[in-house]
């Protein structure tokens, strides 16, 4: 499944609250072994955008919306501890 940067963060402004897209800026940072403080300093959804853009492709944005989707409707934190 692919993915552009907007359809990840459409679905992120529309299912997620600030917080939780902080820590999901986070969570890509570890996953992909870059510094969170890379992502920029503004508000979390930038972050986010940033982190969409320039450290994941299409088909890794696409498994990270998918994954998002079903923790959402699951009813369970988009983001784990």
């Amino acid at each position: 499944m692919h993915a552009s940067v907007d359809d990840l963060v459409t679905f992120c402004r529309l299912n997620i609250g600030e917080d939780d897209a902080e820590r999901l800026v986070g969570w890509i940072a570890w996953r992909t072994g870059r510094n969170q403080a890379m992502a920029g300093a503004g508000p979390a959804i930038e972050r986010l955008e940033h982190a969409a853009e320039n450290w994941l492709d299409d088909d890794r944005r696409g498994r990270l919306l998918a994954w998002l989707a079903r923790r959402v409707a699951e009813g369970r934190p988009p983001v784990p501890d």
